[in-house]
């Protein structure tokens, strides 16, 4: 029989052997980065060719392997559209109460909600042993849409003048022209077709769909040690709370009072615990926010996730 000690020491060692190799590798990227040899076009290219190329594939790849049925994806996608939208909601609300200025406060709110999906989340629903992978891509893709749409808004809304018509074209143009969308739903299509790809093409989407957890992990690291902290730091700190540790537990209350199942609250928990996502900082440049705080919200979170995603895994082992 095994002892209650045994079986935390189990627990903890399986949750340090689904995390450390992701966060091993994002210290590496790190690395390679202060060492000269992952430059700042060699991180925007790779990045590009992820964003492409590599993340699309494996959407497609993981939802024509899946189970899509879709059982659970119902609740599921309720939990996570409204503690998304209650969590950014929240965090505009209460921004100019900690004197966030009207420019910086679209930044605020996207760094409290905007979780790093692609490159963090999709990793490890892919990693994690258990997670139905049917029900976790077609709650996926929505998010996707979710994230880039209350991004889009509430930054125009932050700009003075003409904002909110703005923020409608913006978010249709980004939702339509996203790879990552357009993979996802051909996936679903291709899936519910029922046709057998051959041999060679399903190979050759494997191979590309396994370079995308590492890439993306090295290319993690290197942003990081390459994303200038400044602006005001207290204000970055509080987003980074706000997204790593308030957000999840939003999203455990809204999945409790929904009823979901363990399978699906471990999907949810990754999704809002992983930290906020380092587009965040280009589209507050391209956008007219606070770049400085998206900045270091980005690197802020990223520590903090460490800790919230351990949590999160942990308590799905136990």
């Amino acid at each position: 029989m095994v002892k209650p000690a045994e079986l935390d020491g189990l627990f903890a060692m399986t949750t340090l052997n689904l995390l450390a190799p992701i966060f091993l590798v994002i210290a590496l990227g790190a690395a390679l980065h202060k060492g000269g040899l992952f430059s700042r076009e060699l991180i925007g290219g790779v990045n590009r060719l992820l964003y492409w190329v590599g993340i699309p594939v494996a959407v497609f790849n993981a939802m024509i392997r899946a189970d899509l049925t879709g059982a659970g994806v119902g609740p599921l996608l309720l939990a996570m559209t409204g503690a998304t939208i209650f969590s950014a909601l929240l965090s505009w609300f209460y921004a100019p109460v900690m004197g966030i200025s009207q420019r910086s406060r679209g930044t605020y709110a996207q760094a409290s909600f905007r979780g790093n999906l692609s490159f963090v989340a999709l990793p490890l629903l892919l990693t994690v042993p258990g997670i139905p992978l049917g029900t976790a891509m077609l709650a996926f893709a929505p998010m996707v849409i979710l994230h880039n749409a209350l991004t889009v808004v509430l930054l125009a809304l932050s700009q003075d003048g003409g904002g909110e018509r703005k923020a409608g074209f913006q978010a249709i143009v980004e939702i339509g022209r996203n790879p990552i969308i357009i993979a996802a739903a051909a996936g679903l299509v291709w899936g519910n077709l029922g046709v057998t790809m051959p041999v060679a093409l399903e190979r050759t989407l494997g191979a590309l769909a396994q370079m995308t957890l590492p890439l993306a992990m090295l290319c993690i690291g290197a942003t990081l040690v390459s994303v200038p902290l400044r602006g005001n730091r207290i204000h970055a700190l509080v987003a980074a709370g706000h997204k790593v540790a308030l957000s999840p537990l939003i999203g455990y209350a809204v999945g409790r009072l929904l009823g979901l199942g363990e399978d699906g609250m471990l999907i949810l928990l990754i999704c809002l615990a992983c930290p906020t996502a380092a587009v965040s900082f280009t589209m507050a440049k391209q956008m007219g926010g606070d770049e400085g705080l998206a900045a270091s919200a980005v690197v802020y979170s990223a520590l903090g996730s460490m800790v919230s995603l351990s949590v999160v895994i942990a308590m799905w082992l136990a």
